[in-house]
């Protein structure tokens, strides 16, 4: 199998590489390391109350077949970007553990609404930096690749109302499947995401150096033991501001 790779330039020279992989392909390293960074954004930096082991690893229920794992690393294979995949026809987040923020409502089941979750751009080496926007619109960007090429047109999600607004000023519609409620130290909600005109078109590459994963044709997914195949580069803006975004639960 070959992989499809997204890999931003920013300009401190160091480049990252945005990859997908499923659930089955994933090594046992790998596993760890995955498990090891949500641990320290979502238990450590968020203080929420998921999961954990003594060693400072975060995995659930959900890190099985078929969820697919986007996997942002720099140049040292450092993550500095996650999200997971499932589709809703499984056993997912939202349905399971925060069915109450659908309003009443039956929790999706369909072919062609996935869930996307623990969902994060930080760069732990430096937390208080944060990463580009570009960094979380790179993660999220490949994860519609992916749940396209199975068949969805929409992602669900719980998020943070803050997070929503972020996503709201990027410009791609998100919408909420009921009202928000206080979870921790956040007012989260449940809410969807479009693939329509308007979120590609926000997503989309701003310049025509960085290849436009949304036409493509294929997006296979990378094998643990197949190197990356490098797809397309683009620079940062050097004075861009930072962001940091632990986006879902």
């Amino acid at each position: 199998m070959t992989s499809i790779v997204f890999v931003v330039m920013a300009f401190m020279e160091v480049p990252m590489h945005v990859v997908c992989y499923r659930d089955s392909d994933l090594s046992s390293t790998q596993r760890q390391r995955i498990a090891r960074y949500r641990h320290r954004v979502f238990v450590e930096m968020l203080g929420w109350p998921l999961p954990a082991n003594r060693e400072g690893s975060e995995q659930d229920e959900f890190d099985t077949a078929p969820s697919l794992h986007v996997i942002a690393t720099d140049d040292d294979a450092r993550i500095v970007g996650y999200a997971r995949l499932r589709p809703t026809t499984e056993p997912y987040l939202l349905a399971v553990h925060f069915a109450s923020l659908l309003n009443g409502h039956s929790a999706p089941c369909d072919p062609h609404t996935w869930e996307i979750s623990r969902y994060a751009a930080i760069n732990l080496v430096d937390p208080a930096s944060g990463c580009h926007t570009d960094v979380g619109k790179a993660v999220l960007r490949a994860a519609i690749v992916q749940a396209r090429a199975r068949g969805a047109e929409r992602l669900v999600c719980c998020t943070s109302v803050a997070i929503e607004r972020v996503a709201l000023r990027w410009g791609f519609r998100m919408q909420r499947l009921g009202p928000p409620a206080r979870h921790a130290a956040d007012l989260i909600v449940a809410a969807g995401i479009e693939f329509d005109a308007r979120t590609l078109e926000a997503l989309a590459p701003k310049t025509k150096a960085f290849l436009d994963p949304f036409h493509s044709e294929a997006v296979p997914t990378a094998s643990a033991a197949q190197p990356a195949e490098e797809l397309a580069v683009r620079r940062l803006p050097q004075r861009q501001a930072a962001a940091t975004f632990p986006i879902t639960a």
